[in-house]
């Protein structure tokens, strides 16, 4: 395997709430920070919420960059902008959202923000998501930030070709390659074999039951630890490493029983199963 071995924690993996619940983590971010650390994480994906919670609390922006760094975690990456493609209200927050990541990547060093696709069946034309895609990353780039577009099984961007067909031209723009996703919206792993190695931005990795939960909204919410689940986490990774992928692979499980347990069991948990993967496809001879 080619693909980098270190692990990096997703913002959602390691918070202690769900998603868009009603405070963006219930740990503090430097029991989050060294729990990370201790259990052998290098890097992290902050939450743009959780960032604006913290400096609106009152924490100082250096003191965020201070407990990163003294806890070795270096490799910053930044989740989830939404609503970047459309107008009026949605989109005045999604600017808003914006400023924050560049906010953080001038502060944390931040090198990358994954977005999201239209979620809710909007029609938005393609065209439309091309021209504001491609605004996004000229200011992105003004930054340092590179722009990380994730393909996600309910969108309208749910497979290979459209996900290459819109970020095709714009320097700094990939993708954001989810297992749950991959499996969960019937992409072939031999797609992702036809992906350029350096559009891949983020790989992340997870697991899930046999049975889907409902819509498939509801079911990415009862993620797996990697190994739990029926996913082929081995011939995923190494399809991206085949690829020419250059990228560490992310942890992100969102779950119910993850966030019940305290911040340090949530980190060890969490990556056990990843490093085990990660182990496993090392020991293999380079494809």
């Amino acid at each position: 395997m080619t693909l980098p071995r270190r692990l990096i924690c997703s913002s959602h993996t390691i918070s202690g709430v769900m998603p868009g619940g009603p405070v963006a983590a219930r740990h503090p971010f430097d029991q989050r920070v060294a729990a990370c650390a201790a259990a052998g994480y290098e890097g992290m994906c902050l939450h743009l919420r959780d960032y604006r919670a913290l400096v609106e609390a009152g924490r100082d922006e250096g003191w965020l960059a201070a407990v990163l760094a003294r806890h070795g975690i270096v490799d910053i990456s930044l989740e989830f902008l939404t609503d970047w493609f459309i107008e009026g209200a949605g989109g005045a927050q999604s600017r808003r959202d914006e400023e924050t990541a560049h906010a953080a990547a001038r502060t944390l060093g931040a090198h990358t923000l994954n977005v999201g696709p239209d979620l809710q069946g909007r029609g938005i034309e393609f065209g439309v998501m091309r021209r504001r895609l491609a605004a996004l990353c000229e200011r992105a780039a003004g930054h340092g930030l590179k722009v990380a577009i994730e393909m996600v099984a309910w969108s309208d961007v749910r497979d290979v070709d459209t996900a290459l067909a819109l970020i095709d031209g714009l320097p700094n723009a990939g993708l954001v390659i989810d297992a749950w996703h991959v499996f969960r919206g019937g992409v072939r792993l031999a797609d992702l074999e036809r992906i350029p190695g350096e559009r891949i931005f983020a790989i992340q990795v997870n697991d899930a039951d046999l049975t889907v939960r409902g819509p498939l909204a509801d079911d990415t919410l009862h993620r797996r630890s990697c190994g739990d689940g029926i996913f082929d986490l081995d011939g995923f990774l190494s399809s991206l490493d085949r690829a020419g992928a250059q990228v560490p692979v992310s942890v992100e499980i969102i779950s119910p029983q993850l966030t019940r347990l305290d911040v340090a069991a949530a980190a060890r948990h969490s990556i056990a199963g990843a490093r085990r993967l990660i182990e496993r496809m090392g020991s293999r001879p380079p494809v």
